[in-house]
């Protein structure tokens, strides 16, 4: 314990010295944070966000969940309930998932190992990043980023099902009554709310890291280590790096999978209200990373890329991905799911 602590001190007060030695760096980092955080962040996850938390407040997921109660229980040993936070990780980026388990646990809906069991393959990276900012961005190549998309989804699917052979099904107590959770009015509110607090969160550490990283830079020169140390701690910095050596596709992969440390602290902060073991999340983000790496090695024999370009795009990146052909089937299976999974009977807004 006195190590840890030595230890924790001892790199505090390294980055107090470096932030005060090279404030320049520092803030040059965090203006970058900043405006990755206005350009991509917000646009693409708040709105997700929004939805994910939506669907479990006002009672939509429970009725999605009848579609999807005896595969989810039977496989995932999990319930019904869980399917659109499953589906709302696939597309909505790293932490719309986690979020969504939140919500689902807040309510009762799942029980706590359920919930921790869920951050084990309920943390994927987006459409929007994947495909538009990695693969039309980065590397200038839609088919790579289909490529790395599908890898991701591919993983999650073989942990979720790793993670579901060993499991007991568990029945979870319902933490609010029926009526609350079908008030449509308030859910929305309550979830434009829990989703700014949460945009808040990640915003902070993504500039944190933002200059962190570019503190590191100043000793880290070499060009192989500095994008290895900032895919590991900054996935979205990291693939630009790995661009510019012109690194396999498969690595791109591994680090989308793995996320970076950042990504893990916004997750973390997004379930607080959840005991989780972090051994065995960091183990499963390496799981995550490995699979889809492995999965993309294979895809690529099968579906070569025609040019790979590895290159940083000079122009700034921004969330326009619902003007692709994958957003636009995304978003259009997501309503529908919405739409037939809304209940029959009137819903009733509350006076106060």
């Amino acid at each position: 314990m006195r190590i840890k602590q030595g230890l924790l001190l001892t790199g505090t007060f390294l980055v107090a010295c470096a932030l005060l030695i090279f404030p320049a760096e520092a803030a040059a980092g965090a203006k970058n944070g900043i405006g990755y955080c206005l350009q991509i962040l917000v646009p693409s996850l708040y709105p997700f966000m929004v939805l994910a938390v939506f669907v479990v407040k006002c009672g939509l997921s429970e009725k999605m969940g009848k579609l999807f109660e005896t595969p989810a229980r039977r496989i995932l040993k999990l319930p019904g309930s869980s399917a659109a936070s499953i589906l709302m990780s696939a597309i909505g980026g790293y932490p719309t998932g986690a979020r969504s388990i939140a919500a689902l646990y807040e309510n009762g809906a799942v029980s706590e190992k359920q919930a921790a069991r869920m951050l084990c393959f309920c943390v994927n990276a987006g459409p929007a990043f994947v495909i538009s900012a990695v693969g039309v961005g980065f590397l200038k190549s839609a088919q790579a980023g289909v490529i790395l998309f599908a890898s991701q989804l591919l993983a999650s699917m073989i942990l979720s099902v790793l993670c579901g052979i060993t499991a007991k099904y568990e029945t979870a107590v319902p933490k609010l009554k029926p009526q609350q959770s079908k008030n449509a009015a308030n859910a929305l509110v309550a979830s434009a709310a829990d989703a700014a607090r949460a945009m808040i969160n990640m915003c902070c550490f993504v500039v944190l890291f933002a200059a962190l990283l570019n503190l590191m830079r100043i000793w880290v020169k070499e060009p192989h280590a500095a994008a290895a140390l900032s895919a590991v701690m900054e996935v979205t910095g990291g693939c630009s790096d790995l661009a510019r050596l012109g690194v396999p596709l498969w690595v791109f992969s591994f680090a989308i999978g793995w996320g970076g440390i950042c990504v893990h602290f916004q997750i973390i902060s997004s379930v607080a209200n959840i005991k989780i073991k972090l051994s065995r999340f960091v183990l499963f983000r390496l799981l995550h990373g490995v699979f889809a790496a492995l999965i993309t090695a294979e895809l690529i024999k099968i579906f070569p890329l025609d040019a790979e370009v590895f290159s940083s795009t000079s122009k700034a990146l921004t969330a326009d991905f619902s003007g692709t052909i994958p957003g636009a089937v995304a978003l259009i299976a997501l309503c529908a799911a919405l739409i037939f999974s809304i209940p029959s009977e009137k819903l009733e807004i509350s006076k106060s």
